[in-house]
């Protein structure tokens, strides 16, 4: 695969969640550490002890709070997410052939091109959050999201008539967001209201990309107008100059000058993709600029966020690299660990030519061992790649069986809900059984079925977990006639109680599971699966929702009914 088919994407505003820092040097400390330890020094003088310190929290707040609270240390956060995911990439051996940033992610985009060093990079973000905290508040302002495309955006600014605010960022068609006063921007709100329009006041702290910032953004180019930059390694486009970035720009006074002009994202997708990008790999958390891919891209493009909170965000990193090393876009990982073969790693690691014949010397043995995995890989039946794709058709053919649907309209990317009208219960009931099937370990209570949204995504949970088809068990035996209710109920509290790590004491037979134990619709509706398997009980009519068995005591009659 030619360098130039993978951009790596930085993303913005918004893209954390609180345990992504923890889940990046819980999985690569030897990568991720370093990269902490600079940001935290760079950081510690400009921001204080405590924003540092924050960084190695086992548990980070979640983005609101800290919205709320220390704004600097969010954008700081944020900006340490990228950096230490794209390290933990760049370990692997992905080398993209150009960097995009969205907004904030523009710094991201330039420190991994080479401009900066990490700590250089931390210290631009503190002194840009140090910078807007000193130009103060001034009037009230914000910024919205209108579900529009940017021409029909601006003309409802236009109507109103102001020019401190406008047109921020364009994502893609249906969506445009707008940033400036807080009084324009609420008449706005009043005419897409009118136009059926959705309106959504954004968290952001700052009114940022609009002219509102101008002091702030003089403030920042003071502030930063010392640190020197390098040749760039790798080419950075930058969405908000609409053009590359060339060595013989001033990098830090165009970054201040980010304060006040617009986003074009889509443009800038739309041209990366032309020019023959074929793989997106977005380098943050959450996947907001993946999703956008996927919407404005004009040709096919594959989209891989690599840091996702459900089920930790370590394997949606790893689900990423072997899609990665499926697309042969980086090298295979060793067997036991997630460093990249020795071989591989000293073709990617330039080893000056006066140590070349000493490093190979040393390293025999990894080279017998690498060639012997390689020969295994290319006899094989099937590489992952391959495994895959058989792993999207299975799935594809037991939810078609399921919801009595066309395999044919099951492909990787098909939004379950948005597409094929298959609303969450089913959804819920639909992952339970392929968690069952193959061997998954429970969902955090915290992920909802929308995080697995397409088979494609269902398919890299279950590779990430290295899970296989489990074998069919023998049922367990039916319960007895109605004397036996008593003991049925007990039974289920107990199966209750396990699940979900309750005392068996507090299941009694008319117990509401969600008024008094706070049991969801979504894990009733598991629940419900998993009883429906232990007592083979019929399929639950599709009107008939989880509330209608919301106590043991209608959940063993139920049980009772079927058997009779």
């Amino acid at each position: 695969m030619p360098k130039t088919s993978i951009a790596a994407l930085f993303p913005g505003q918004g893209a954390l969640y609180g345990r992504a820092l923890a889940d990046l040097r819980e999985a690569f400390p030897a990568v991720v550490d370093p990269v902490l330890r600079d940001v935290g020094d760079a950081a510690r003088p400009l921001l204080g002890g405590a924003a540092a310190d924050a960084l190695f929290a086992e548990r980070t707040p979640e983005p609101a709070q800290w919205l709320a609270e220390a704004p600097d240390t969010l954008q700081l956060a944020i900006y340490t997410a990228s950096v230490a995911t794209y390290a933990v990439l760049r370990s692997r051996g992905l080398r993209p052939g150009v960097l995009v940033g969205h907004s904030l992610g523009e710094i991201a985009a330039l420190v991994a091109a080479g401009a900066f060093t990490v700590a250089e990079g931390a210290r631009i973000v503190c002194h840009r959050g140090l910078a807007l905290r000193e130009a103060g508040p001034g009037e009230k302002a914000y910024m919205a999201a209108l579900s529009t495309g940017p021409e029909r955006a601006q003309q409802l600014v236009d109507v109103v008539g102001d020019p401190l605010t406008g047109v921020a960022v364009e994502n893609h068609a249906a969506q445009t967001v707008l940033s400036g006063r807080a009084v324009t921007l609420d008449t706005v709100a009043r005419l897409a209201a009118v136009l059926r329009i959705d309106f959504a006041r954004l968290k952001s702290p700052y009114a940022f990309h609009s002219p509102l910032l101008g002091a702030a953004a003089e403030a920042f180019a003071a502030r930063i107008r010392d640190v020197e930059q390098r040749p760039l390694e790798i080419a950075v486009h930058s969405p908000i100059l609409g053009r590359a970035y060339e060595d013989t720009d001033d990098l830090t006074d165009l970054l201040a000058g980010h304060f006040t002009r617009r986003v074009r994202f889509a443009d800038a997708v739309r041209e990366v993709r032309g020019s023959g990008v074929g793989v997106f790999v977005e380098c943050g958390a959450l996947d907001a600029l993946s999703r956008i891919v996927g919407r404005v891209a004009e040709q096919p493009a594959v989209a891989l966020p690599a840091l996702l909170p459900e089920a930790g965000g370590a394997a949606a990193l790893r689900s990423a690299l072997d899609r990665l090393a499926a697309l042969g876009a980086i090298p295979p990982a060793a067997r036991e660990g997630d460093q990249a073969d020795p071989v591989h790693a000293a073709l990617l690691a330039d080893v000056p030519a006066a140590d070349f014949a000493a490093f190979w010397r040393g390293r025999a043995d990894e080279v017998r061992a690498f060639v012997r995995r390689a020969y295994d890989e290319h006899t094989s039946p099937a590489g992952p790649a391959a495994d895959r794709g058989a792993l999207v058709r299975e799935l594809a053919g037991m939810y078609a069986a399921a919801l009595e649907y066309p395999a044919e309209v099951f492909e990787e990317g098909t939004d379950l809900e948005a597409e094929l009208g298959v609303d969450s219960v089913k959804q819920t009931e639909l992952l339970v059984r392929v968690g069952e099937r193959y061997g998954l370990p429970p969902r955090p209570s915290d992920v909802r079925p929308a995080a697995y949204n397409t088979l494609g995504r269902i398919a890299d949970l279950i590779l990430a977990s290295g899970a296989a088809p489990a074998p069919a068990a023998a049922p367990d035996p039916a319960p007895g006639p109605a004397a036996d209710r008593g003991a049925l109920v007990r039974e289920l509290a107990g199966v209750y109680a396990a699940a979900l790590e309750y005392p068996a004491e507090v299941f009694e037979e008319g117990t509401d599971l969600e008024a008094e134990l706070g049991v969801d619709s979504v894990k009733q509706t598991e629940l419900l699966v998993r009883v429906g398997d232990r007592y083979g009980l019929p399929p639950r009519p599709s009107d008939v929702r989880p509330a209608a068995y919301n106590t043991l005591g209608k959940i063993a009659d139920l049980i009772l009914a079927s058997a009779a």
